[in-house]
């Protein structure tokens, strides 16, 4: 008889989505300071301390080499994606101990900004092509790591939520950096639609941030429910 092989029993593994200036991080923040949950913070938030991961040095290395630039690029595309999913299955090899304990881990970002904004980088005048490689991309990530069991796609007002990054940030983005975030607000809700079993949509224009956390609890619980409900039936 041929055994059937399992996956093994795992916590949930969450991302929070979005454009620039959505309110990932304090979306994020929240959920941490509320319950059992742990947290990979953004590439942004990532190297203000003195840690030396590989997934950082990695890290290091595509900001040294695009000079400040908003989306990473140094002029390598192909390099520059490859180096993110490198950096995305690190931080799953490094959270996998959280998650075995039956712990929910959160990224700040995962797979998919990676394939949707270098996508458009890629192929930012033909949105459908760029469509297209999105989800390639996402196939090639998942053949290394999981995508998340759950992504909470935070949506809000494009200008609202650049204008916002940009006041945190204390810096101006060109007209082609803001075209980019537009794209990328409509790819993301595109990537919702077409995986509405992953994706769960909070809209900032509907909801205060403390419903959108309140929100967000419960997509975990549910989560969590479901996750152990399938192991004791697996």
């Amino acid at each position: 008889m041929t055994a059937i092989m399992h996956a093994p029993p795992r916590g949930p593994l969450v991302s929070v989505e979005g454009i620039s200036g959505v309110g990932k991080s304090y979306l994020t923040s929240r959920l941490v300071s509320a319950g059992e949950v742990a947290a990979i913070g953004e590439f942004s938030e990532r190297l203000s301390g003195a840690a030396r991961t590989l997934g950082d040095e990695l890290l290091r290395a595509l900001i040294t080499e695009a000079h400040g630039e908003h989306f990473l690029r140094s002029g390598h595309p192909g390099t520059e994606t490859l180096l993110l999913i490198a950096v995305k299955a690190f931080d799953y090899d490094q959270c996998l101990p959280l998650l075995t304990q039956g712990r929910i881990v959160v990224e700040g970002r995962s797979l998919d900004s990676i394939a949707v904004y270098q996508s458009l980088i890629t192929h930012g005048d033909d949105f459908d092509r760029a469509y297209a490689d999105a989800n390639a991309i996402l196939t090639l990530a998942a053949q290394w790591r999981p995508l998340p069991d759950l992504t909470i796609l935070i949506l809000d007002d494009v200008a609202t939520a650049v204008s916002r990054a940009e006041t945190r940030d204390r810096r101006r983005f060109s007209d082609e950096q803001w075209g980019i975030h537009s794209k990328a607000a409509a790819m993301f809700s595109l990537l919702a639609a077409d995986q509405a079993v992953r994706f769960r949509v909070i809209d900032r224009r509907r909801h205060t941030i403390d419903q959108a956390v309140a929100q967000s609890a419960a997509w975990l619980a549910d989560l969590c429910t479901r996750l152990t409900d399938a192991r004791r039936t697996g």
